[in-house]
């Protein structure tokens, strides 16, 4: 292959695209509209910190393991050896068959399913078909860019921010009342929910990915990947931001009371809004969320 110095413009915007849309799983999405609920009126303060951790320190995850030439090893490598080793091992563990990647399945079937009993047999036809489309993808790991960046992202985050706008623009409901958490400690308990993503933990992951994908793209100087790392980094921050200011909005307006999570407020948003095409949109939405993401998790690990 060729060497390469640089990315164009459009193979940039698709890297970037590519990293948000990896964020943008399951958690990212439900998270933000019950924070907004659970924060009412306080909704600003408790945004704030919800983004500091969920949006900034995983941008700063990233450059830190660009600067240590997208190696995991190297950024942990002041720990010490089997300290290094054992952080690694949680780490990818968590983002992998621990958690992180069957959370993606199991939240797919739930809200296609709509809660509805199903045998153990669904279930693992499901997971296999869901885990069989991963699994294609990874088969052409030097096409990762072609298929998540440029194919399956700009669908993910289009109908993401489509959603996102038409909360912000046009909220239902009147504004919630916040929980004690959050009438007292409202900067402080966002801060603490932003860690729920599991983004600061997936963008050593996902750093690894970028520098991967770069390689792959002909650019092997530490200058090049690091240049292109902070570019992916901040636009992968700024969608994310967006995105989570109108998940958020949509949350501190729902009309559900008492939501035990952001699933039952984001149906609720969408069923009322675009009627009975709404669950279907969410459901496809959702289910083309956790696959990225798993993809992600599954290439990283």
């Amino acid at each position: 292959m060729t060497a390469n110095t640089r990315l164009s413009l459009p193979e940039t915007m698709a890297l970037g695209g590519m990293t948000l849309a990896l964020f943008l799983g399951a958690g990212n999405i439900i998270f933000p509209p019950l924070v907004g609920m659970q924060a009412g009126a306080n909704a600003f303060n408790a945004g704030f910190g919800f983004i500091i951790t969920a949006v900034l320190f995983p941008a700063l995850a990233i450059i830190s393991l660009a600067i240590n030439g997208g190696d995991i090893a190297e950024l942990t490598k002041p720990l010490g050896k089997w300290p290094s080793l054992i952080f690694i091992g949680i780490c990818f563990l968590t983002l992998g068959v621990l958690f992180g990647t069957p959370r993606t399945a199991t939240i797919s079937y739930e809200v296609i399913t709509d809660g509805a009993a199903s045998s153990l047999m669904h279930k693992i036809i499901f997971s296999a078909a869901f885990f069989g489309l991963a699994g294609a993808t990874l088969a052409k790991p030097g096409k990762l860019l072609e298929i998540v960046g440029f194919f399956l992202s700009p669908i993910k985050i289009s109908a993401l921010i489509f959603i996102g706008i038409c909360a912000w623009l046009h909220p239902i409901g009147d504004l919630t009342t916040a929980t004690t958490a959050y009438q007292t400690r409202a900067f402080d308990t966002g801060f603490v929910n932003g860690y729920q993503t599991l983004d600061v933990i997936s963008a050593l992951c996902f750093g690894a990915i970028i520098t991967h994908t770069l390689k792959q793209r002909g650019i092997h100087h530490p200058r090049g990947i690091f240049t292109h790392s902070i570019a992916a980094a901040f636009i992968a921050a700024a969608g994310l931001a967006v995105i989570y200011i109108c998940y958020l909005s949509m949350g501190s307006h729902s009309p559900v009371r008492g939501a035990t999570n952001g699933m039952q407020v984001m149906s609720a948003y969408v069923e009322t809004v675009f009627g009975v095409y709404g669950r279907v949109l969410l459901a496809a939405i959702i289910t083309l969320a956790c696959l990225v993401t798993a993809i992600g998790l599954t290439t990283g690990t």
